[in-house]
């Protein structure tokens, strides 16, 4: 058995899972405290501010601040708010870059916030809030099945396949972290292609132009599709990608409300499209993604 540490998810459940556990920290009440003393109201966790400092080499201590090199951290840790036990073996290390990734990857996109083993380090700002980035309501019972079924079906997967839903799942919970709607636009369409990709390998989905993608995957696990809203989504990935244009204007300026919501509509799409590469067809899967409403996550 692997025993880690990772965080934070702000949840006290215990999960237990085909193939392993996941349990709080004993004093994971303090620890949540202790966050949300620092968690912005708009629900996300921002780097605090560093600098750098000369050492005594012999000693260590520190001799003192060096001017002009105060800045938000680059890096910066969260503390682990739980345990997650499992039954490989193996080192610690490659551990994290397997199973490990994928039960954390997939507990951050249930819950819609970011996780990270204790001693990995954070870019940017992380959101902490549950439910903050995906309006789902998922129960303790539909967690526990969502992983064991995932969790079975990668194992039968090569590795290539497993590397690459473990990847889109951290870019996918990275996404909203990212201040301008461009950007997050950019990302959650590099997880789209990366489910495009899974989606002609393990569901024999045949390739075709970037314009028609979204009505067939949707079309192929029965997923409803706005062809219209499809359309604009494909015509700003265009802009963007071909000519640097977000809107028919410059990045990081003001565009109209329509492009605005789309990163969130194109998250939503893969929310329901990651659960149906792994073959959770639960009803969720099924409902509409250009809604704002909360959902239920059920079990299958």
């Amino acid at each position: 058995m692997i025993i880690d540490r990772f965080g934070f998810l702000p949840c006290d459940w215990t999960f237990e899972f085909n193939g392993g556990e996941i349990c709080p920290i004993p004093e994971i009440h303090k620890v949540r405290k202790r966050v949300d003393k620092y968690t912005n109201e708009d629900g996300f966790l921002y780097p605090p501010l560093s600098h750098r400092v000369r050492l005594d080499w012999k000693t260590n201590r520190v001799l003192r601040k060096i001017s002009r090199t105060e800045r938000p951290a680059h890096l910066h840790p969260v503390p682990p708010s739980h345990e997650l036990r499992l039954h490989v073996s193996g080192t610690v290390e490659e551990v994290r870059k397997g199973p490990g990734a994928l039960v954390l990857h997939l507990l951050a996109y249930l819950f819609g916030i970011r996780l990270q083993f204790h001693d990995w380090w954070f870019d940017s700002r992380v959101p902490i809030r549950m439910g903050q980035t995906h309006n789902i309501y998922p129960n303790k019972a539909a967690v526990e099945h969502f992983l064991s079924h995932c969790y079975r079906v990668w194992e039968s997967w090569s590795a290539e396949e497993q590397k690459l839903i473990t990847n889109l799942l951290f870019m996918h919970s990275r996404a909203p972290s990212y201040e301008w709607d461009w950007e997050r636009f950019a990302i959650e369409y590099m997880v789209f292609d990366g489910c495009w990709k899974l989606a002609k390998q393990k569901h024999s989905v045949k390739n075709v132009p970037h314009s028609d993608r979204i009505k067939v995957v949707c079309q192929k696990f029965d997923i409803p599709c706005d062809n219209d809203l499809a359309r604009k989504i494909v015509n700003l990935r265009n802009d963007l990608f071909h000519e640097t244009l977000w809107d028919r204007l410059q990045p990081c300026t003001a565009v109209s409300v329509d492009a605005f919501q789309q990163p969130n509509t194109l998250r939503q799409l893969n929310q329901r499209l990651i659960p149906a590469l792994l073959g959770y067809n639960n009803r969720y899967v099924h409902s509409i993604w250009w809604s704002l409403s909360s959902r239920s996550f059920d079990k299958l």
